[in-house]
């Protein structure tokens, strides 16, 4: 089994003692680690580097980053298609938005609403982790016979 951690809008300007504790404590045993974007800070992307991290840019996210990691990017895991996506505009109509950015995925990560969600829309599975730093949020996506989804409040 493939145990995916999710982080999203983590809106840091530094790595914090918390923040630290999250990664090294709740994310030991993850594979890899999915951010959907809003990290702010290079710093933060640099020391999530030490996790086998996919990420995309944020709205919030410093040009530094935007240089370094794309808006949107689909990963193959396990057989299974991942959009990775921020998000954008007002959180009314946001699963849809980020729905018509990709074809044919089996799970979109997406961020920007601060709002965990866990939706299935046809055969898409829509995955929001919520914000480290509002919600208090990550998530963690499990792959094996079957795919789980769970959010973990910090």
């Amino acid at each position: 089994m493939l145990k995916i951690g999710v982080l999203s809008d983590t809106h840091l300007h530094k790595v914090t003692l918390d923040f630290r504790n999250l990664m090294e404590e709740v994310f030991k045993d993850i594979d890899m680690l999915f951010h959907a974007g809003d990290m702010v800070d290079p710093t933060v992307y640099e020391y999530l580097s030490n996790w086998n991290i996919k990420a995309v840019k944020g709205n919030m996210d410093e040009h530094h980053l935007s240089l370094i990691i794309p808006t949107k990017r689909v990963e193959v895991i396990e057989g299974k298609k991942i959009g990775l996506i921020h998000g954008w505009g007002s959180p009314n109509g946001l699963e849809d938005k980020v729905m018509a950015e990709f074809d044919n995925v089996d799970i979109i990560i997406f961020g920007h609403s601060h709002v965990p969600l866990i939706v299935t829309k046809g055969k898409t599975t829509l995955f929001n982790p919520g914000s480290f730093r509002d919600t208090k949020t990550a998530g963690i996506i499990e792959i094996g016979d079957e795919i789980s989804f769970r959010h973990i409040k910090l």
